[in-house]
């Protein structure tokens, strides 16, 4: 193939498509939601710990881990856990979150207006709300945090970030008050199911249904749920979250070389394999919401004789033989003079994901340059530590070169090191190949394909409790996969009736047979709303035979008088 064809076959299929418009982003802080009749929900049982017990202390299994100040039985013990309600919200709770919008003006480059819309419906989708009890187990520096009490919450998870309100402070405020959220970012948060947690004290016992939770810097926080079925369910809402924001990045860096790549006059040599080392200042941050630090960053292609030999095997391997793919490494230096004999101060090996971070603002796409590296990090320190974390990586700009290109201009090296998305042959535009930057992106239709029950099922999977961050991912890109094959062999909508039996699959619009893409039927645009929480197909307009527009609702309730007052109860979530 000439190689002009070989490194523009990426931008070939995803730039320059027709030039119908865009579907609309959603409205500001809108959601949809079923409009059922409301069920009653079983009495809230938090057995671990008899009410009205004295204070007793809890202790995390793991080094170094502080004990609890209080048990959280011992929270509100005036409270009626079993009353039913006719809301999950409760009236005196106050919306201040308003996720940052990006507007899909008309100068929008038609590569980027998809996803621009699919990042504006991710932020303002609901995942799951309830009540849970919380804890503050560790502050920003790993200590104990100064006020570790149990408290009990109401929570809603809108995008990937989690808006708490304060029970208690609920209750006070009834009807006629209002109370103002706290927030916790999830995007860069690491979970674990804690099903039983061995208690200390003169009580002894343990807590069932924990959920930990750990966030920027090293903050960490302690959910508690009635039962496991709703710690399930909370665990699966935060996990698509959190890996719906990490595809719609992947995507939204595909978007960018697409779109803006073209224009680069260099742009064949910045696509070039890296077959030698790529050396430049960048600012480096270790994980979220530790310190930047300007670090001479290394990038280190695979071996060149390791790769001719594999490229070699590829060759005369059958297609279901895989082939180990050599990969390179990136170390992080605190001077540019590099010896054998220098220390780095980190590295990197083995990434399965690189990806540039939307940053939020359309005028800043330009001269962004953050890029997010997903891996085994190696810290030399005494003694080194190897984990798989994250790195933020913000190269720095060089005179009369945009942002955006100096960031390519470290991005593919890295792809290529490590052999992501396709290379260091081309890009993976096939929105179908897992491997891709482009995978599970529809074109016309609301961006997702996994619900919270789907995820639920991958939780009770035997020996997920082990999973890596890595295997989470790819099982959960593996099952969109199957998803999105399953949608495409019952093509139209009239056979969708079959999968009302999965909640999961019930106000999705299904898709018609599209050569290497996938597409959408035409219809109404549902992009905001959780499909988990409709009941059923949207519904046909009688006159016409089109599909209904939804209809659509605020996250948080109106502040009326018709709304019942907060009342406490279960934690557990509907239909599970």
């Amino acid at each position: 193939m000439p190689r002009t064809s070989r490194v523009l076959s990426f931008m070939t299929q995803w730039g320059q498509k027709d030039g119908s418009p865009p579907p609309d982003g959603p409205t500001k802080g809108s959601r949809e939601e079923s409009h059922e009749t409301p069920v009653r929900r079983q009495p809230a049982n938090i057995d671990t710990i008899t009410p009205q017990q004295s204070r007793s202390k809890v202790d995390i299994l793991g080094k170094g881990s502080p004990n609890f100040t209080e048990s959280p039985s011992n929270v509100t013990p005036s409270r009626a856990r079993g009353d039913s309600r006719a809301t999950t919200r409760p009236s005196s709770m106050i919306q201040s979150y308003q996720p940052p919008q990006m507007e899909v003006a008309q100068d929008t480059p038609p590569e980027l207006a998809p996803i621009f819309s699919f990042l504006n419906s991710h932020s303002n989708k609901l995942y799951q709300e309830g009540y849970f009890l919380k804890l503050h187990d560790l502050d920003s520096r790993g200590r104990p945090s100064a006020d570790r009490t149990w408290a009990e919450c109401f929570a809603q998870l809108v995008g990937t970030v989690l808006s708490l309100w304060d029970a208690a402070a609920l209750d006070v405020a009834g009807e006629d008050g209002e109370v103002v959220p706290t927030f916790i970012n999830l995007s860069d948060a690491s979970i674990k199911m804690i099903e039983s947690l061995p208690m200390s004290g003169v009580q002894g016992g343990s807590l069932q249904n924990v959920l930990s939770i750990s966030t920027a810097a090293n903050n960490r926080y302690l959910l508690h749920f009635n039962s496991y079925n709703s710690l399930t369910q909370w665990t699966a809402g935060i996990r698509l979250a959190m890996f719906e924001h990490a595809t719609l990045q992947e995507a939204y860096t595909g978007s960018l070389i697409a779109g803006k790549g073209r224009v680069l006059n260099n742009i064949k040599a910045i696509m070039d394999r890296s077959k030698f080392a790529h050396e430049d200042w960048a600012r480096v941050r270790f994980g979220a919401g530790t310190p930047w630090k300007r670090c001479w960053c290394v990038v280190t292609a695979p071996d060149e004789k390791e790769y001719q030999k594999a490229q070699k095997n590829l060759k005369k391997s059958s297609y279901d033989r895989p082939v180990k793919v050599p990969k390179g490494d990136i170390k992080f230096y605190d001077t540019r003079k590099v010896t054998k004999k220098t220390k780095p101060i980190a590295t990197i090996t083995d990434a399965y994901a690189a990806y540039a971070i939307y940053p939020q603002s359309k005028p800043l796409i330009d001269q962004s340059t953050l890029v997010k590296l997903e891996g085994l990090v190696t810290i030399h320190t005494t003694p080194e530590t190897t984990t798989e974390g994250f790195v933020f990586v913000m190269p720095e700009v060089h005179a009369a070169v945009t942002g955006f290109e100096m960031m390519l201009r470290w991005l593919f090296p890295v792809f290529d090191a490590f052999a992501l998305y396709g290379r260091p042959t081309r890009l993976i535009a096939d929105v179908l190949d897992q491997r891709g930057l482009m995978f599970a992106m529809p074109r016309d239709r609301r961006y997702g394909y996994l619900e919270n029950l789907d995820v639920s099922g991958l939780i009770h999977t035997t020996g997920s409790p082990a999973w890596s961050e890595r295997q989470w991912r790819r099982e959960m890109k593996k099952l969109t996969g199957e998803r999105m094959t399953a949608q495409l062999e019952r093509g139209g909508l009239g056979e969708r009736n079959s999968s009302q039996q999965r909640r999961s699959m019930a106000s999705r619009t299904s898709m018609s047979h599209a050569p290497g893409a996938v597409r959408f039927d035409d219809g109404a645009f549902d992009d905001s709303g959780s499909p988990s929480r409709s009941a059923s197909p949207m519904p046909r307009n009688p006159m016409t035979g089109q599909l209904a527009a939804p209809r659509r609702i605020d996250s948080a309730p109106p502040l009326s008088g018709s709304m019942s007052p907060h009342k406490r109860s279960a934690s557990d979530v509907q239909g599970y």
